[in-house]
């Protein structure tokens, strides 16, 4: 089947696509959306997942050395720390409906599950919300509070850190792919700019691991997941309105990307600085066009419910509960495998 074609829904989705994508305020609030619904619908859970998150807590501890109590985690940066597209949204500095979307559903969540987390990651974070504040609807002039402020006092035994995506331009890029009549694979002068991009995003992603690396808690960074497949057979359903070149193209972006941040924790030098070098492919075969997604789906039922609410386009292109599950399952894994 070919891929559909550019419909008007992609103006409406293109800026707020992935949560991480938009710089600027959202248009309107959200409730528990559609697509929250479909993300668990499609993340029911399964046996052999339970019985792995059963014992994060536990194993945790013991990685961490916190035998005799529960580990303290941090969660900081962007929509995937956040837990975006796992539903179960809490609120943001009093804020019931804030587009963070802070997920009790995403990494490190599990039933029974002893971990304290503190999430002070945020969706659409670019790594100025560090550091300062954040602009988002329903937060006033004031925005969000600067992440690091928010937990001053905390002693973490563990950081988690997603960021990068949106300093990369996602938004951009979704715009290239989505909304404009020619394919975004073939263009030359946007593969440029999005290099040129991702050099210039060295240096202040080394001066934050290193300012994090100060700390002293052991500070983990983790890679963006391959949100999609990257085979495509012939004839084959191309995943909506994205083509199988387009698809390639992203997997080009993400690939880059996590180069980029593994890089710079290289450069950055601080042994408690690791780049975790084990979650891109946590999705492979149930990539968001596969019949059994991790991954919220962007295909054009969940597209056209999207497209009502920001809220629920927010979620689309990120990880589903049972998704943030398997990372965490991979994570832990990752953890046991290269003991600090």
């Amino acid at each position: 089947m070919p891929p559909l074609p550019r419909l008007p829904l992609g103006l409406l989705l293109a800026g707020t696509l992935l949560a991480g994508c938009s710089t600027g305020p959202a248009v309107d609030g959200g409730t528990p959306s559609a697509a929250s619904s479909a993300a668990k619908d499609i993340s029911a859970p399964d046996a052999d997942a339970d019985a792995a998150a059963a014992d994060t807590g536990e194993r945790l501890a013991a990685l961490l050395g916190n035998t005799g109590g529960p580990a303290d985690v941090v969660l900081l940066g962007d929509s995937f720390a956040a837990g975006e597209g796992a539903g179960s949204y809490q609120p943001v500095d009093g804020v019931a409906d804030s587009l963070c979307h802070r997920s009790a559903a995403g990494l490190l969540s599990a039933p029974g599950n002893s971990t304290v987390i503190h999430n002070a990651a945020c969706s659409r974070a670019r790594i100025s919300a560090l550091g300062s504040a954040q602009q988002m609807q329903g937060h006033g002039n004031a925005g969000v509070p600067a992440q690091l402020d928010q937990l001053r006092g905390v002693r973490p035994d563990l950081v988690l850190l997603y960021i990068g995506g949106n300093d990369a331009g996602f938004a951009e890029l979704l715009q290239a792919c989505i909304v404009e009549d020619t394919s975004c694979a073939g263009d030359a002068v946007l593969r440029q700019a999005t290099k040129q991009t991702l050099r210039d995003l060295r240096a202040p992603l080394t001066q934050l691991y290193t300012e994090l690396g100060a700390w002293g808690a052991p500070v983990l960074v983790l890679p963006y997941p391959r949100l999609f497949d990257a085979a495509q057979n012939p004839g084959q359903d191309a995943c909506g309105r994205l083509t199988p070149e387009e698809l390639s193209f992203g997997l080009d972006i993400t690939d880059a990307l996590n180069s980029t941040i593994e890089q710079s924790v290289a450069a950055a030098g601080l042994p408690n600085v690791r780049y975790v070098d084990a979650l891109e492919d946590s999705f492979a075969g149930r990539g968001a066009c596969s019949a059994d997604p991790l991954v919220v789906t962007a295909r054009l039922g969940p597209l056209l419910n999207a497209a009502a609410s920001v809220s629920a386009a927010q979620e689309v292109l990120h990880p589903t509960e049972e998704g943030y599950r398997v990372l965490t399952g991979d994570l832990l894994q990752w953890m046991e495998d290269h003991p600090s």
